[in-house]
Parts: structure tokens; sequence; C-alpha cells
């Protein structure tokens, strides 16, 4: 029997390396949305009702808003902006043709959770923040780092109420009322923005029947007092 020729053999290597680069590209591309589908589910379940406006201590709260700002920083890293990611959790479809016809304003609680979600996302980039792996696996636990860089680096961020406590109680226990920021001194009175936002949220949460309307009223006044 004659013996296979060297370009021959040449050819079946090249062929079986072909094989195996497809194979292991095949098998990273299942892995990858295997793991997009994982973060998704995961991010679907905290955006839940039950969970984003009902938990039922204040430390589980805070926890659950850093894990969900840490699956929208895991799945930007894997090719999902945070948007798409939000939409995939809230069962949001994409649409693939555009219409003449007027868009409908989203749910009131869906503007609640994408509102939130987009804050503190951005802030958690705003503070330095990466998409490390030990970023991210602190942040699984529900607990955020020091801050990596600018005057505030070395120390913890703080998860502050937007519409505190003082004024309607169990609002630290809502997750769309906390917002990740730099530690700031004790007693330090709230900016205008920040009331500005405050008083949004209470429209909206009253505009979603999760609050009523005297309750939103009460907490408007409340938020309109000067600081003493």
């Amino acid at each position: 029997m004659e013996a296979p020729s060297p370009s021959y053999i040449l050819t079946r290597a090249a062929f079986g390396i072909a094989l195996l680069v497809a194979a292991l590209a095949g098998f990273s591309f299942v892995k990858k949305k295997q793991h997009q589908a994982a973060i998704s589910a995961e991010l679907s379940s905290i955006t839940s009702d039950s969970s984003f406006f009902q938990q039922f201590y204040a430390e589980d709260a805070r926890k659950s808003l850093v894990k969900a700002i840490g699956l929208l920083a895991e799945a930007n890293s894997l090719g999902i902006p945070p948007d798409l990611a939000i939409n995939r959790a809230l069962g949001v479809q994409p649409k693939f043709f555009a219409t003449n016809a007027k868009h409908d304003d989203p749910p009131a609680r869906e503007k609640i959770i994408r509102s939130c979600l987009r804050n503190n996302y951005q802030n958690l980039l705003m503070l330095g923040y990466k998409a490390d792996l030990q970023t991210l696996a602190s942040m699984k636990q529900g607990d955020l780092p020091p801050i990596p860089s600018g005057p505030q680096s070395d120390r913890k961020p703080e998860i502050a109420l937007l519409i505190p406590s003082a004024i309607s109680p169990g609002m630290e226990k809502v997750i769309a009322n906390l917002i990740i920021r730099p530690p700031q001194p004790a007693g330090q009175p709230a900016s205008a923005i920040e009331i500005a936002t405050a008083k949004q949220l209470a429209c909206d949460l009253a505009d979603a029947r999760l609050i009523e309307e005297p309750v939103r009223d009460q907490i408007l006044k409340d938020l309109s007092k000067p600081v003493p």
C-alpha cells in the first residue's frame, strides 16, 4: 500500500484543525448564550413586582439593587447593552418594523424600574467601577467594593434613599427608591436635583398605583419643606 503523500497529510491535518476550531467556537458560542440567558433570568427575578417594590428587609433591597446593577455590567461585557438587558428582563419584545402608529408610553411600573436601573448603572460607571471579575463577584453577593478611583477612592459608596423613610416609612425596602452614590457627610441636606428626583418617583409610584394619591401628596408636601 502506497504511503500517503505529504500534501495529503497536510491537507487532512488542516481539515482536522479547522473542525476543532469550529467545534471550540461553537461550544464557546453556546456557553455565551447560556450565560446571557442566566443573567436575563436572574435580572427578571429581581425586577419582578414582588421583588422590586416589596422587599421584606431594607438590607435585602440594597443587596438586590447591587446585584441588579452588577448583572447589567456583566451583560454589557458579554455584548448586551444595559437597555437591551433591561428589555429582556422585563419581557419587552424588540420591534422589527417601524410603523406610523403613535408609540404607547411604557407601563408605569416598567418606567420606574427602567429609570432606577439606568441611573444607578450610570452612577456605577461614574464612580469608576469596571466589570472585572473581582467587582462582579462582589456585586453578585450584593456588596460593592471600595470606590476604585477619584476623590473618594478606597471608600465604600453609600446606597441612599431618594424618599427618606422618615417621610414615608417602608420606602427603605423599595429598590426603586435606592440610589448608589459617593459617601456624603452625615446630615448633609439633599440637593435640589435629588429632591426633584424624589418628587418624580413619588408621582410615578402613584401612577403605578403602588402608593395612594394622598400618600403621594403628603410625600410631595414633606419634600417641599425647607431644611431646618
